[in-house]
C-alpha cells in the first residue's frame, strides 16, 4: 500500500503543530473537537507511535527494520484508536482509512527524520522535536 508514496513522502511536510495538537487531544485526556476524522486519528497514531519510538519501547535501531517497525506501530495504534472512538460513536470515516493515515504520516516522519538525520539521530532525534 505504501510503496508508492514513499517518494511522495520524502518531500511531504508535516504539520507537526497539528499532529501535537490531534495527539494530545486523542492521548492526552482532551476531547476532540468535533468528530474523530480517519485524518486526525491518523495524526494522532503516528504521533504516539513516535512517542512509543522515543521512549524507548519501540526500538531506536536504524535500518529498513525500524521503518516498518515504526509504520506497524502507527497502523496498530490508529485501529485502537479507530475501534476506541467508534465506541464512543465519535468515529467519522472507516478504519482502513485511519489506519491508511497513520501509515503515511509515520511513513513522512521517518523519511524526515532521516533526511535530516546528520546529528538529528533519526526517530529518537525526531521524537524530541515533537515530544
Amino acid at each position: 500500500m505504501l510503496t508508492g508514496h514513499q517518494q511522495t513522502a520524502q518531500h511531504g511536510d508535516i504539520d507537526e503543530s497539528d499532529a501535537v495538537r490531534q495527539h494530545q487531544q486523542f492521548y492526552g485526556g482532551g476531547r476532540p473537537s468535533g468528530p474523530a476524522t480517519s485524518s486526525s486519528m491518523g495524526s494522532a497514531a503516528a504521533m504516539q507511535a513516535l512517542k512509543m519510538f522515543g521512549g524507548g519501547q519501540g526500538g531506536g535501531s536504524s535500518g529498513g527494520n525500524s521503518q516498518n517497525q515504526f509504520v506497524g506501530a502507527a497502523m496498530g495504534q490508529a485501529a485502537k484508536l479507530f475501534d476506541q472512538q467508534s465506541a464512543q460513536g465519535n468515529a467519522s470515516g472507516n478504519k482502513q482509512d485511519a489506519v491508511a493515515s497513520a501509515a503515511q504520516m509515520a511513513l513522512k516522519m521517518y523519511m524526515k527524520s532521516e533526511m535530516g538525520g546528520s546529528g538529528g539521530g533519526g526517530l529518537m532525534g525526531l521524537a524530541s522535536k515533537f515530544l
